[in-house]
């Protein structure tokens, strides 16, 4: 599999992970009664957690392969934007993967205690989900960055359209800082990745840089 389409299959998967979490937060999590702390909702919601738990997983995968595949391409070409971007990639995708990990072991948890009639127990272990949000929020600004880093990289290389590289410019400012944003302002950096996403899935064959062909150009 070369780099071009490691990174379209990534983005790929990346799109439809971010449009599946789009439908758990605005579809799924108010259908189900959130937000909420009544622990009755939020245990007969567990499946419906569990669902956001584990696209966590797609975003970590997603992630990886993009990473994989644009530093590859960048690192001879850009290689201090890269390397950052690199770090940056690294870091999301283990941060969404310890997030989606930890809320479903939270969440085994808490039924088991709820099935044994322990609410006490119960409710301190589901507290501990705010940890899991911590480590989502986390992964996306890790993930802002990336995007923000590799699509410099690639703009002063031309190694994508430069309409291309631009959105995905916008789109990691606007990620980095949406943990702090209110609504609905939050939702721009997400809804722009999507469209970054997708556009990296059917982006023009894209050539491998390095030092040697910037010699020649």
């Amino acid at each position: 599999m070369n780099v071009t389409t490691l990174t379209r299959f990534g983005a790929l998967l990346l799109a439809l992970s971010l449009i599946g979490y789009a439908i758990y937060e605005l579809v799924l999590l108010p259908a189900s009664g959130f937000p909420s702390d009544d622990m009755r909702v939020i245990m007969g919601s567990a499946d419906t957690l569990r669902v956001g738990h584990w696209l966590k997983f797609g975003y970590g995968l997603a992630i990886a392969l993009v990473v994989a595949a644009m530093t590859l391409q960048l690192r001879e070409a850009s290689p201090t934007p890269t390397q950052l971007a690199l770090m940056a990639g690294i870091a999301a995708v283990a941060l969404y993967i310890v997030s989606g990990m930890l809320g479903l072991r939270i969440l085994d948890i808490a039924q088991n205690y709820t099935a044994a009639n322990n609410l006490a127990d119960a409710r301190s272990t589901i507290l501990i989900r705010i940890v899991t949000q911590a480590l989502q929020a986390a992964g996306t600004f890790a993930a802002g960055w990336f995007a923000l880093l590799i699509s410099i990289a690639a703009w002063r290389n031309n190694v994508l359209p430069r309409w291309v590289s631009g959105l995905g410019i916008v789109a990691g400012a606007l990620l980095i800082p949406v943990f702090i944003l209110p609504d609905p302002v939050w939702l721009i950096g997400p809804l722009l990745m999507i469209v970054y996403a997708v556009v990296l899935a059917v982006v023009p064959d894209q050539r491998i840089v390095s030092k040697r062909t910037l010699a020649q150009s």
